[in-house]
């Protein structure tokens, strides 16, 4: 039996994943991000600059970015829309009981 570290039998050892290469951010997209971070959602941004959101919102962060109060209560009320919607079984007749 192979022990750690060492390849079974008639296959090739196993090898760590390749470590992901993460794209700088250059000047136009940081003044992007800047003007767009208080306005906009981060997957908007996301989109808008080819990255991640997770991307997005690290560098906000890094940056000391924030979120206008207009944008976080719209962010509120598209969250509440799409996690609660009522649907026909949530209120029950009088008649049945």
């Amino acid at each position: 039996m192979a022990t750690t570290g060492q390849a079974m039998q008639g296959q090739p050892p196993l090898e760590p994943p390749a470590p992901r290469i993460k794209r700088r951010w250059n000047k136009s997209e940081l003044e992007l991000l800047r003007k767009l971070y208080k306005t906009h959602s981060n997957a908007e941004i996301a989109s808008v600059l080819g990255r991640k959101v997770a991307s997005v919102v690290s560098k906000g962060h890094t940056l000391g970015l924030y979120k206008g109060v207009r944008r976080l209560q719209r962010m509120g009320r598209e969250n509440i829309s799409l996690r609660w919607r009522p649907t026909s079984h949530s209120r029950r007749s009088s008649a049945s009981h």
